[in-house]
């Protein structure tokens, strides 16, 4: 009797758990925030520079009930509750993460990552691949160092100029500069002025370029100076206007980064490099500078040469083995520049 006592009473408890349980509400399901959760980090960016960065992006909930939380290592801080700091990327060179996470209460946690490079300031350091020549020159403006190399009747900068009188820098960021130079409008090219003067013109004749942005003895070259260029390398008479197959293969340098290369890869463009002329995927800008493109995958030179409105360049594009020529409006697109001078002008100090 006892026995059964206690089986009962064991049965009624375990039917009141199992109903007490069974009619117990389910926690609510958590909300999503909404918009998207964002900051901004420099792709690239020197050992221990720093920045401003600002958490944004969610437009639910309201700002004052989002809590950020910045973490990564090897940052100054590592570790930060923070809508806005400022943070100092480490001193070693490499690729480094930081994470921002935003968590309200009620809602589902949203995160996001930035990678930045950290590169070295010295160029050929920096650059694996780049072939230096045994010839350079210092800018006195600003005394940044260009290598140089003779073809036929021109001495020819081998890397993009990077004089922040005039341009930009792709993304605005500091560090693309030594990688890449800057960019400028035809405009800047030929002026050499942030915000240009008329130019003169038309520039015609072997090394009879306007100085604009080059250093003291170097112009922008001219279309007879990039014919030049192109007819010594390829042992064969070619025009401006020509359209340079194959060249643009043996221009283009496979140049790596940190171990990361910059050109995209295609097989119909080796980027040989034969040349020794370096040329890397700098992209290009438009709308006074705010809109970029073309990093990886591109790259633009300016000549003095034009046609109205419009200023002639020359290109390569990662996936064609041509060297191209084209033309841009004179104000809203940014190219890159090469400089040269006639061979045995020496009247720049080297």
């Amino acid at each position: 009797m006892v026995r059964n006592s206690r089986f009962l009473f064991f049965l009624f408890f375990f039917t009141v758990l199992v109903l007490v349980t069974g009619c117990k509400k389910d926690d609510p399901d958590p909300l999503y925030m909404l918009g998207a959760l964002k900051f901004d980090l420099p792709s690239y960016s020197y050992p221990g520079e720093t920045f401003l960065i600002e958490a944004g992006g969610i437009t639910k909930p309201s700002e004052d009930s989002v809590t950020y939380i910045f973490q990564g290592k090897h940052f100054t801080p590592d570790s930060i509750a923070a809508k806005s700091f400022m943070i100092t990327v480490p001193d070693s060179l490499g690729t480094f993460t930081l994470t921002l996470t935003a968590s309200a209460e009620g809602y589902a946690k949203s995160t996001t990552s930035r990678t930045t490079t950290v590169i070295h300031r010295f160029f050929t350091v920096m650059m694996e691949g780049f072939q230096p020549s045994t010839d350079s020159i210092s800018d006195p403006r600003d005394d940044k160092v260009y290598y140089y190399k003779r073809y036929g009747n021109l001495d020819w900068f081998i890397q993009n100029l990077n004089w922040d009188g005039a341009g930009v820098t792709y993304s605005n960021i500091l560090a693309f500069g030594t990688i890449m130079g800057r960019l400028y409008t035809w405009d800047q090219a030929i002026s050499g002025e942030d915000i240009p003067m008329m130019p003169g013109g038309p520039f015609i004749g072997l090394g009879e370029g306007p100085r604009g942005v080059c250093p003291p003895g170097w112009t922008i070259p001219t279309a007879e100076d990039w014919a030049d260029l192109a007819t010594a390398v390829s042992g064969t008479p070619m025009g401006f206007l020509d359209t340079w197959n194959g060249l643009g293969e043996i221009f283009a340098v496979d140049v790596k980064v940190n171990g990361k290369k910059l050109w995209k890869y295609h097989p119909d463009n080796e980027k040989t490099n034969t040349t020794g002329w370096n040329a890397v995927p700098a992209g290009y800008a438009i709308l006074s500078g705010e809109i970029f493109s073309g990093y990886g995958q591109t790259s633009f030179w300016w000549s003095a040469s034009t046609d109205g409105d419009k200023g002639y360049y020359r290109l390569i594009h990662y996936a064609v083995d041509r060297f191209s020529c084209a033309l841009a409006d004179k104000s809203a697109v940014y190219a890159s520049v090469r400089c040269v001078r006639k061979a045995g002008d020496n009247s720049q100090n080297e």
